[in-house]
């Protein structure tokens, strides 16, 4: 063999080793490299199976922190406030360890919104989760910032504790900001949420929605009580009590009025006495509303009769401004209640001894005795009308002014008073209207107005609305026994919306206890001899401003005039006798530009009034309930 074929031999040789080699180390490298996947695979899967493992972990126990909070706070009360503070730490401990576990799939997330029927839910769970970490920080924020009130206030001492309670709030100004900041934060997240599909979530998210304004309310008057407490200066408020057996306007009949100061929240001021007792007649007064010298006589606008407007933040600057013409007493607002918020009240304070009842006054008891003191004594006469034997009846309404001073007595010295049931207390009576307050500090103002506690007619912009008004104009407590009913129905009709409503009045007095119906002040031996007389009532419906009265029955010398904020007024009165009913229906044409698709109402209440029967009808929607509140409705 040839040298050359030699060496082309060992070259193919080589080449072939070579090749071989090549492919040995190529099989081998693919083994390594799929090795390397499997082990990278079971790795990352690892990984994320212990991250979804921790996530889980800290998701379940977020979940038993909330179920702790919901069960502290199902009877809230200042002994409770370190149990939920610590929920509220491992909630937001909890929370935050959860969301960094999760990271990889929240990054995934906002990419699975494909995904059928809960794909949007599954897109939201970042911002669902900010949302709750930004919450839980805040309200962990906020509860080491409140803690030391709560501490002062669980100690008792009633009103003797608010110099303290508003120090510890100045104290903690940095901090409540801090959470107020955060809680504004998860509210913008939220409103930036799409409607979820998952019915249980859906249902905790309208939980929030509910509960998220009071925390930022709460939040809000804690930052505004130790100006409102007279941090800066002293504040004075005018009270008003009213009887919503005689309603009128803003609650009912003006009975008693006083006023209270506070300095660096200490009580430094305090008188409260029959409305009456309030008018200095050697000051000018203006001339009352028309109705009122008309139905009643008036020829001057007195205190006893300033809240004729159903919007308090009007009335209040009414009855102000008398009580500074008559009194010469400045005031900084205006704080209203009515019998149901006294009765909330003096349950939440305790038994009261009051001067003169030999018994503890409750809130189960005080309006029994606030009638009693209206009884007149065996052989007297029955009114001043008479001529004589009147002391009884000068003194009559002196009952609700010492339950006013025996209550603030106890909350001011009392150590055994149940601070958190007097807030849920106060709190109910403002949610229904039973309490009012307009107050000229701004920022407070503004908390008032948003959470309807002012007392503010503010039809919404994009809603029908309705608003029954009811003043009584017969010099009695007729109201106490006669009941309401309202429906209202919309239709479509030749020129737009039609509205028709029939209110349904029952006096539940004994047939023919006055069969002859007189309006003359008259002051009988009982407070039910004002009770069971002929009902004199002056109504006025509250619509959507541009609305055009079409037909007007059961109502004597029925008019339209505008009203308060964008509203329309049908106005007139009728006459109810015991024991007969009586109906009044009004048909109307709402503007054109009323809400349709989808139509919105919104029924407030009127303050004072008791618990209506309402029915409401539009297209195919219907809902029937107790207005005891304000009532809304969204039909398609």
């Amino acid at each position: 063999m040839k040298t050359s074929e030699v060496c082309e031999t060992s070259e193919v040789w080589r080449q072939l080793m070579n090749d071989a080699q090549e492919r040995q180390t190529g099989e081998a490298l693919r083994r390594w490299l799929a090795v390397a996947l499997v082990v990278t695979t079971l790795a990352l899967a690892g990984w994320l199976g212990w991250r979804a493992v921790r996530t889980g972990m800290y998701t379940r126990a977020a979940l038993a922190d909330l179920d702790q909070l919901q069960a502290a706070l199902a009877e809230p009360s200042l002994e409770a406030l370190p149990r939920v503070q610590a929920g509220i730490a491992s909630l937001d401990t909890h929370l935050k360890e959860a969301q960094v576990a999760a990271g990889p799939f929240l990054r995934l997330a906002p990419h699975l919104g494909w995904a059928p029927r809960l794909g949007p839910d599954i897109a939201s769970a970042p911002q669902l989760l900010e949302m709750a970490v930004t919450l839980s920080t805040a309200g962990r924020t906020a509860m080491d910032a409140l803690a030391p009130v709560g501490e002062i206030m669980a100690g008792g001492g009633g009103l003797d504790v608010l110099p303290q309670t508003v120090e510890a709030l100045q104290a903690a100004q940095p901090r409540i900001e801090a959470a107020r900041a955060g809680m504004a934060r998860a509210a913008q997240i939220r409103a930036s949420l799409p409607p979820l599909a998952e019915p249980r979530l859906a249902a905790q998210l309208a939980k929030l929605d509910a509960l998220l304004p009071l925390a930022t309310g709460g939040l809000e008057l804690a930052a505004l009580a130790p100006a409102l407490l007279g941090a800066d200066g002293p504040r004075t408020y005018l009270l008003l009590a009213q009887n919503n057996d005689e309603l009128r306007g803003t609650g009912g009949f003006i009975s008693g009025a006083g006023h209270v100061t506070f300095e660096r929240g200490k009580l430094t001021g305090l008188t409260f006495a029959d409305s009456y007792a309030v008018d200095n007649f050697e000051q000018p007064h203006t001339a009352p509303p028309a109705p009122l010298a008309r139905y009643m006589a008036a020829d001057l606008w007195l205190l006893r009769d300033s809240n004729w407007s159903p919007d308090f933040p009007e009335a209040a600057d009414v009855a102000r401004a008398l009580y500074l013409q008559d009194r010469g007493i400045e005031t900084d607002g205006a704080v209203a209640l009515d019998l149901e918020a006294v009765r909330l009240l003096v349950g939440a304070v305790g038994p009261l001894q009051v001067p003169g009842i030999d018994q503890a006054v409750t809130g189960d008891n005080a309006i029994q005795w606030m009638k009693a003191a209206w009884q007149a004594p065996v052989g007297s006469e029955t009114g001043p009308e008479t001529g004589g034997g009147t002391a009884w009846w000068e003194k009559r309404k002196d009952f609700m002014g010492e339950l006013v001073k025996a209550a603030l007595a106890r909350v001011q010295g009392g150590a055994d008073i149940d601070m958190a049931a007097l807030a849920r207390a106060a709190y109910t009576a403002l949610d229904a209207r039973n309490l009012q307050v307009s107050l000229d500090d701004p920022a407070a103002a503004a908390l008032l107005a948003q959470r309807g506690w002012d007392g503010g007619v503010r039809p919404p912009a994009d809603s029908d609305f309705l608003l029954v008004v009811d003043s009584n104009v017969g010099f009695n407590k007729a109201n106490m026994l006669v009941r309401q009913r309202i429906d209202y129905a919309v239709e479509e009709g030749d020129a737009g919306l039609e509205a028709t409503l029939r209110l349904t009045y029952t006096h539940t007095a004994p047939l023919d206890s006055e069969p002859v119906c007189n309006r003359a002040a008259r002051y009988g031996a009982t407070y039910d001899d004002l009770a069971e007389r002929c009902y004199w009532s002056y109504l006025r419906v509250y619509a959507p401003g541009g609305s055009e009265l079409i037909s007007a029955e059961g109502l004597n010398d029925p008019a339209t005039e505008a009203g308060v904020r964008n509203t329309t007024i049908f106005a007139g009165d009728f006459v109810l006798k015991p024991g007969e009913q009586h109906l009044v229906t009004l048909r109307y044409r709402l503007p054109p530009d009323a809400p349709r698709a989808p139509y919105r109402l919104f029924v407030r209440k009127q303050a004072g009034a008791r618990g209506s029967e309402l029915s409401v009808t539009a297209g195919a929607c219907h809902e029937e309930v107790i207005l005891e509140r304000d009532f809304r409705l969204e039909c398609p």
